[in-house]
């Protein structure tokens, strides 16, 4: 989810020959300037009326590479996956992220937990004027760490980096999976801590409610796996504390290449479908992963 140009030469008048000579051209210099006063806008400098230095062309901002996205189906009323499908939040614009931790590398625990707790509150401080205009709840879940590979939650124990729990208000753990992608990529803290927000957004908005009574089973997961990640990459891509350029955006798509890849998360080309169409994301409904066919969420 620099600009400038170069300060201009002072001009040296050339020797004039006479006084009359100097006369008329100072009469025609005023002239000028008179006439450039008149035509140019009045928030605008005037231009001497001398030959200067150029200035030189401002750099061209970065951009996303052109990608010809094609348009999602609409929700279909007689599909059981209906009301994930027609989730208001669709309609919504991705959260602009201000003032969450600058991305770095992290040195240690202590570090880590820190940068975790900053990002999730930054992202819930943007999200809560949405979730109040929804009338949903507007209750920070709570933030858990663990060691080792999984920890025990209102959930049941799951085996995960990280992982989102649903139940009361939700509550989120991070363990020493995604310490180790934190002190390897600095945006390891963003991009996952944007996922499992995601996940509290499912919940809150209907759409875990609907996925849990649907059938589909693994299928399902992964649908909301891969809209979690999608919706991670459109608030990364609108966090003003990410200088969102080529290596950013390399080290993006290197990140989708190493994700992982099983039953619940999907393939790699589905991760990185949708782990890049989230970049390119307008509205939250361009990650509706709850309209296409199977063959988008293997």
């Amino acid at each position: 989810m620099g600009e400038g140009s170069r300060p201009r030469r002072g001009i040296e008048p050339s020797p004039a020959r006479g006084r009359g000579a100097l006369v008329v051209i100072a009469l025609a210099v005023a002239a000028a300037v008179v006439v450039l006063a008149q035509l140019r806008p009045a928030d605008q400098p005037v231009v001497a009326p001398a030959p200067t230095r150029p200035p030189s062309p401002s750099a061209e901002p970065w951009k996303l590479p052109a990608v010809d996205w094609e348009p999602l189906p609409q929700p279909d009323p007689a599909s059981p996956l209906f009301a994930a499908q027609s989730a208001a939040i669709n309609a919504v614009a991705p959260a602009m992220l201000t003032g969450c931790p600058a991305p770095r590398i992290v040195a240690d625990a202590d570090e880590w937990r820190a940068a975790v707790e900053a990002q999730w509150r930054c992202v819930h401080a943007a999200w809560r004027p949405v979730l109040a205009e929804f009338r949903l709840s507007t209750r920070e879940p709570v933030v858990h760490f663990f060691t080792g590979e999984g920890a025990d939650s209102d959930c049941g124990h799951v085996d995960a980096p990280a992982f989102y729990c649903a139940v009361g208000s939700g509550s989120v753990y991070f363990g020493d999976g995604h310490l180790a992608q934190a002190r390897a990529w600095d945006l390891a803290v963003n991009e996952m801590v944007n996922h499992e927000y995601g996940h509290h957004l499912q919940a809150l908005f209907g759409i875990t409610a609907n996925r849990l009574v649907a059938p589909g089973g693994l299928q399902l997961e992964r649908r909301s796996e891969l809209q979690a990640m999608c919706w991670s990459a459109a608030m990364t891509r609108g966090n003003d504390a990410v200088a969102f350029g080529q290596a950013a955006y390399d080290g993006w798509v290197a990140r989708l290449d190493r994700m992982r890849e099983d039953a619940s998360h999907g393939t790699r080309a589905s991760l990185r479908y949708w782990g890049t169409r989230g970049l390119y994301a307008e509205t939250m409904g361009d990650c509706n992963t709850w309209v296409v066919g199977a063959a988008h969420v293997r």
